[in-house]
């Protein structure tokens, strides 16, 4: 009897003590599991962390045709709408990578970070958006970004700036610059003129600031205000067309609008008057006299050159010949009102990084005209002799000739904004399996 209660008594207890050992090894296995998936969470965040501090350094670098920016700067092409994924880098005893969908201009952009230990990875998606920066007619109303050339004797009633050089031609000493200058690091400029020519001294800073690309609205192909510009077939048919008056002239199949091509066409002697809202075409050449209607605000963008026929081998999509003027209804009432906001006809356009477009702006003396540019990624030429109130910005800029370029602090600033430092909108964790596309789950 002795001896089964003896060995019943010795199982009983080395059950007991592995009970104990068993349980102390789970729960020392739970202890690394649970250190090992914090230590990859922490390394996710650390990847999202990092991500968004090179997303802000590049920020200047975005733009519709350059959608990912990798690690180092370089530029990426996208799949399927996201950039490719990052080689994993080490952060103490975890790794991390991530992935960043395409860039779109005013859209949120995710970022995907995936952080590992110990055979333990954690993914977390957070979503980004960027603040507008400045406008960026806000300091200076007449930018040329690579660089300014001065040739005859223009008058510059504005503050000038360019990320290159402000240079005289052989025949620019007599340009007189009535405002501040800003020429890029470590370059030159004229010293600005001042009294008694001018009111006050300018001064000169150096600094550099990258044009954002023109953002057409998202539906600008299909809603848009074209249709004034159309020839009726027969009273009324198409709806709404020749609401723009054209006068001086009789209307072709190419005069004032150029369906095939989508140009508008005001030859000498024409005068044509819109009264819609946002045009989208390809050209604007003007000879004759172009007028934006009181009552309307009339910005006229232009499609990029891969996208349209027809164009001249320079590209020009934009030509205001000497004769040619180009006034707002809105802001001569404006004048003799002495009301606040005065509005002018903006052209927007797109241009492309890899085809030079050309803009050319002309007009005789004694002429008055209207007008806001932004083209950052083309050329833009003014000569003439006549006055322009506005705002000018381009890739390039030359003047030549005698031009007047004034500013007006009551022409509202278009809604264009350098690019302003992205920040975190939404975090959250991503809870299942791995996938296609790489939010998936989360």
């Amino acid at each position: 009897m002795a001896l089964p209660t003896a060995l019943f008594a010795m199982i009983a207890s080395f059950a007991l003590a592995s009970v104990a050992v068993l349980s102390s090894v789970d729960s020392q296995r739970g202890t690394t599991r649970d250190s090992a998936s914090k230590s990859a969470i922490a390394a996710a965040d650390a990847g999202a962390s990092v991500a968004l501090m090179r997303l802000n350094h590049s920020q200047g670098k975005f733009s519709w045709w350059n959608r990912c920016i990798g690690p180092a700067g370089e530029v990426q092409l996208p799949t399927a709408g996201w950039c490719p994924a990052t080689t994993p880098e080490t952060v103490g005893g975890a790794t991390f990578s991530y992935t960043v969908s395409e860039y779109r201009p005013n859209t949120e952009m995710s970022v995907i970070a995936v952080g590992a230990s110990g055979g333990v990875s954690r993914r977390v998606d957070v979503k980004l958006l960027a603040k507008n920066g400045e406008e960026v007619f806000k300091a200076e109303q007449l930018i040329g970004e690579s660089g300014i050339e001065l040739k005859g004797g223009p008058t510059l009633k504005t503050d000038i700036g360019t990320n290159g050089s402000v240079t005289l031609g052989s025949e620019g000493a007599s340009a007189i610059i009535c405002g501040d200058i800003r020429h890029g690091p470590g370059l030159s400029s004229p010293t600005p003129t001042g009294p008694p020519t001018c009111p006050e001294q300018g001064i000169v800073t150096e600094g550099s600031k990258t044009l954002p690309p023109v953002v057409p609205p998202a539906n600008i192909a299909t809603s848009n205000s074209d249709y004034r510009l159309a020839l009726c077939t027969s009273p009324g048919v198409p709806t709404g067309c020749q609401s723009d008056k054209y006068e001086g002239k009789s209307r072709t199949t190419t005069e004032p609008w150029d369906a095939t091509h989508r140009f508008i066409n005001v030859p000498n002697s024409a005068t044509l008057k819109l009264g819609g809202g946002d045009y989208w075409v390809c050209g604007l050449f003007v000879n004759g006299s172009l007028v934006m209607e009181a009552n309307s605000q009339v910005r006229i963008f232009f499609d990029s050159p891969e996208h349209c026929t027809g164009l001249n081998s320079s590209k020009t999509q934009v030509e205001i010949s000497a004769s040619a003027s180009v006034t707002s209804s809105s802001f001569i009432e404006c004048q003799s009102n002495a009301v606040e906001e005065c509005r002018v006809p903006g052209l927007y356009v797109m241009g492309s990084p890899t085809i030079a477009t050309s803009v050319y702006i002309s007009g005789n003396s004694g002429s008055t005209n209207e007008l806001m540019v932004y083209a950052p990624y083309s050329n833009l030429e003014i000569g003439g002799n006549a006055t322009w109130i506005g705002m000018f910005a381009a890739k390039t800029l030359k003047m030549n000739g005698n031009p007047t370029i004034k500013s007006d602090s009551r022409i509202p600033l278009p809604e264009i904004y350098f690019p302003g430092l992205l920040e975190r909108k939404r975090y959250v964790e991503c809870t299942g399996a791995t996938g296609s596309p790489p939010d998936v789950n989360c």
